[in-house]
């Protein structure tokens, strides 16, 4: 009976209770056909979520090349960007088969999103970096939308796959819930055919709904019956690849989070000691392996050194780092030469993978057989991993491939760190750059005001003659005075007791001494105040304000400006027009960095009306005039003159550091932007020019009576242009 078939054993027994159980029979097995779909379902639902997943990898390589292009400009960032837009579209071609609403939705915002980006680096090529930030940040707009639909993607797969599997276990559970049935209503229909049917059926069938309950209960080691040549035994069989495939989508599922937890890993910290130690950690988890290493690749030296491992001996550590491994040399050196991973089924025949003394020393510690992969990102070489396992053999297909995967978490994770170290040096090297660009632009300004002062030394040592002339001649003249007074004491004294009355010519020489020191006195002290604005405006003041009188700052600049052009050619002349203000109120400002503004501007209306004189109209008149109005809560200062006057296309350039019109040697292009920010940045004042070509220039300087709030923004500040 054991060796008959349940429909030849049921024909003999009952005809009634063969149709039942065939009912139930062929149901059961449509059932089980439907979970061996559900299960190739989830698995077709499983590799649609790793084209999602490589997708999302791929989009981060995009974005982050794509972010890398526009800060350093640099064609392999182009490149790199180009191959990674390259494997995305190779997976979403893979989704567009399931999902085209979603990935077509996917690719519009990955244009938007390169558009924006590309439109970026051209900002940045063209030194716009405001617009450049801006597209940035809507390209990082489109980024987030990319991720959300991927994530989406990935979601609804893996939502799917859940609900596949819910749908097998339920079909398996009613499945179970007909077996009991059928086994019941067997019992019913005849109490002698009882014993025999539960033998011959009912027995095998509670162990397939044991062995289901506990594949339900996701125990995957439970106990399935052998299958026999019967029905029951189909299903056993049926029933055993269930589990097997459901133990393969477990593994896989595991393996798929294990390099999910990775990436996100590489992606989200910078510490490779870290991520490495999880990379190996996983590779040695998933691969069955007893321990693993990743070793680092030395292109100076052309060699790799150990970095870190798992599971590794404190001895073995030891000898590991003690022996790098050339290129070439050991299962690591090879698979870098190939670019694919190599086993070495039995250490103890290592053939051309054999590295002496480490072969050894593997082999001493229990290790048999070994898999090593090559960390290549883009063809470079930046390590190796290796897993060792203590039985010999060859490692299967599914284990190497998914070691080669971890190797290529390994190979991000070293790329990633070693593009940090090169942008965190290349930042402090543009830091130490901007700091020498800081000092260079201090030197400029030092000589800048240096120059501009060399340009007032022949007038200001013009403006000292004067003064110490007149002190010289009067101290001479005192002291012919004092001679004759003193050829005049003895004949007073030489006279009777009583001193005779002084002459007329004492009295008046007393006066004309009292005068000339008087004199002396106050030219002294006109020298020391022009010696004294020489010495302000040579190393600037401490930036103190203080109230000045702005009508006699102007004229003592104006002059000593004169004076410094008439030192420069002697044949310079030209009209001052002084139009003071009398009723002018003390205004609070840095006195002399305000006479600094002035000297550059008297200097280049002096050399307007210079060239203007050398165009060789004899009718012309070089005048120069400056006027000071009183405005309530301001002061208005216009410095005007009769030159050569300036084009639209300077003017718009006036306050531009180092812009010049003047020939080589004869301008820095610094004296109208250190005015602009003495006017505009330090006293919050503004200055504007107007100007017609072949006419005139006019400066005009509005300064408050007051200092206003720190960085305060000035009222209609205008940026002109300069000489």
């Amino acid at each position: 009976m054991a060796r008959l078939s349940i429909r030849t054993r049921l024909i003999l027994l009952s005809g009634a209770l063969l149709l039942f159980l065939l009912a139930s029979n062929f149901y059961l097995n449509r059932k089980l056909a439907e979970n061996a779909d559900g299960m190739d379902r989830a698995a077709a639902l499983l590799g649609m979520i790793e084209e999602a997943n490589g997708a999302q990898i791929a989009f981060g390589e995009v974005r982050y090349w794509m972010t890398d292009l526009a800060v350093s400009l640099l064609a392999q960032s182009e490149r790199n960007a180009a191959a990674a837009r390259a494997q995305m579209e190779s997976a979403l071609d893979g989704l567009a088969q399931h999902r085209p609403r979603a990935v077509a939705s996917i690719r519009a915002e990955l244009a938007a999103y390169e558009s924006a980006a590309r439109r970026a680096v051209d900002e940045y090529v063209n030194d716009h970096r405001v617009v450049g930030n801006s597209f940035l940040a809507e390209a990082s707009r489109h980024s987030v939308a990319v991720d959300r639909l991927l994530a989406a993607i990935v979601a609804e797969l893996t939502q799917e796959s859940l609900a596949a599997r819910a749908r097998v276990v339920t079909e398996a559970r009613a499945a179970t819930e007909l077996s009991r049935i059928v086994a019941l209503a067997a019992i019913v229909v005849g109490g002698v055919l009882t014993l025999l049917v539960l033998r011959s059926i009912a027995v095998p069938l509670r162990r397939l709904v044991i062995a289901m309950n506990g594949l339900n209960a996701g125990n995957l080691a439970v106990a399935i019956p052998l299958p026999g040549p019967d029905e029951i035994g189909a299903m056993a069989r049926t029933l055993a690849a269930f589990r097997d495939t459901l133990d393969q989508l477990h593994r896989t599922l595991a393996q798929l989070e294990a390099l999910r937890a990775v990436g996100r890993a590489v992606g989200s910290t910078l510490d490779l000691e870290a991520v490495l130690g999880l990379v190996v950690a996983r590779a040695v988890e998933f691969s069955g392996a007893a321990a693993g290493v990743v070793y680092e690749f030395d292109e100076i030296a052309q060699a790799f050194h150990f970095r870190t491992g798992h599971r590794v001996g404190p001895e073995l550590a030891e000898r590991l780092k003690a022996q790098p491994l050339r290129r070439g040399e050991g299962a690591v050196g090879r698979a870098a030469t190939i670019g694919a991973p190599v086993q070495v089924p039995d250490l103890r025949h290592a053939g051309e993978a054999d590295v002496p003394g480490l072969t050894d020393a593997l082999d001493r510690n229990g290790y048999h057989s070994l898999l090593a992969a090559p960390l290549l990102h883009e063809e470079t070489i930046l390590g190796g991993l290796s897993v060792f396992r203590r039985e010999a053999g060859r490692f299967p297909e599914e284990t190497v491939g998914l070691v080669e995967a971890f190797a290529i978490q390994s190979a991000l994770a070293v790329r990633n760190a070693k593009q940090f170290e090169a942008l965190r040096q290349r930042e402090a090297e543009l830091r130490a750059a901007h700091e020498q660009l800081k000092a260079a632009q201090a030197n400029l300004i030092q000589a800048e005001k240096m120059a501009s002062l060399g340009q007032l030394t022949a007038g200001i040592a013009h403006e000292i003659k004067n003064p110490l002339n007149f002190v010289n001649n009067f101290a001479e003249l005192s002291r012919e005075l004092l001679d004759e007074l003193r050829q005049m004491l003895p004949a007073l004294a030489a006279g009777n007791d009583e001193v005779p009355a002084a002459p007329p010519e004492f009295a008046e020489i007393l006066t004309t001494l009292d005068s000339n020191l008087e004199k002396i006195a106050e030219h002294g002290r006109r020298a020391d105040a022009i010696v004294t604005s020489m010495l302000l405006h040579s190393r600037g003041g401490s930036g103190e304000r203080r109230l000045t009188d702005l009508n006699s700052l102007l004229d003592e600049a104006l002059n000593l400006s004169y004076h410094g052009a008439r030192a420069q050619d002697r044949n310079f002349t030209v009209t001052l027009e002084r139009h003071f203000d009398p009723v002018l109120q003390p205004i609070e400002i840095v006195p002399q960095d305000i006479t600094r503004v002035f000297l550059n501007l008297f200097s280049n209306a002096f050399y307007a009306v210079s060239k203007r004189r050398e165009a060789g109209d004899a009718a012309y008149q070089p005048t120069v005039g400056i006027t000071t109005r009183e405005r309530g809560e301001a002061v208005e200062i216009k410095v005007r003159d009769n030159g050569i006057g300036m084009p639209a296309a300077t003017r718009e350039q006036a306050f531009t550091p180092f812009f010049t019109t003047k020939p080589t040697g004869e301008g820095t292009g610094l004296g109208l932007s250190i005015s602009y920010d003495i006017i505009v940045q330090q006293h919050q004042g503004n200055i504007t020019i107007d100007s017609r070509e072949g006419d005139f220039t006019e400066f005009t300087i509005r300064l408050a009576r007051r200092s206003q709030t720190a960085g305060a923004p000035p009222v209609d500040a205008a940026i002109g242009a300069a000489r």
